[in-house]
């Protein structure tokens, strides 16, 4: 499938899932089987399947939502603190949205050589997570833990929540992947301005 097939059935799809659309043709570059690291409520894995990919995603919550809105992805219960139940070089690609920010560093670092192991050398990685200037969702907020790690009950998801700088997200990926692009940005995050880190990473 081609870049421009990709882009033109992911035009159908709702406003708020159009992130992905400029990745599309990268992430099936070397085949459609992708992994997607902590799914939520399964929107992306729904664009994700749209655009033909063969999708498993993954989380530690319940999935009757994913289920519901992605239900030909196989779904799974993983948590990203513990080895992924899948062989070393199992996927084509894999991706990550806002959900690689709630761990301590060492499990921060291992997450992502575990996000590393289960895909091809050469293999698309596409992942956001908080930036340190994302105040409106509680950057600097909290009890901190660790630079940049706060632990605050009012989180959403977490009582713990990370915020990222450059150099974090580079240290999060070093010896692993190569950053293609790595950008700083505004989402949109319940109504509200987010501050993001968006990468493209490629494994080594």
């Amino acid at each position: 499938m081609t870049s421009q097939q990709h882009n033109q059935q992911s035009q159908s799809l709702p406003p708020g899932d159009d992130w992905l659309s400029p990745f599309l043709g990268r992430l099936h570059a070397l085949g459609p089987r992708l992994l997607e690291l902590g799914c939520g409520p399964g929107f992306d894995a729904a664009t994700l399947l749209a655009a033909g990919f063969e999708v498993t995603a993954c989380d530690h919550i319940r999935m009757d939502t994913a289920r519901a809105n992605a239900p030909a992805a196989r779904l799974l219960c993983a948590d990203l603190r513990q080895a992924l139940p899948f062989r070393a070089g199992a996927f084509d690609s894999s991706m990550a949205s806002l959900s690689l920010h709630y761990l301590p560093w060492a499990e921060t670092r291992r997450a992502f050589e575990e996000a590393r192991r289960v895909v091809r050398t050469g293999a698309p990685f596409l992942f956001r997570v908080n930036a340190t200037d994302d105040y409106e969702h509680g950057a600097g907020q909290g009890e901190l833990l660790e630079p940049n790690f706060y632990r605050d009950p009012r989180h959403y998801h977490s009582d713990t929540k990370r915020f990222f700088d450059e150099a974090m997200v580079r240290a999060a990926i070093e010896g692993l992947f190569d950053a293609e692009s790595l950008e700083h940005k505004t989402i949109l995050r319940d109504g509200r301005p987010k501050r993001v880190w968006e990468c493209l990473a490629i494994a080594r």
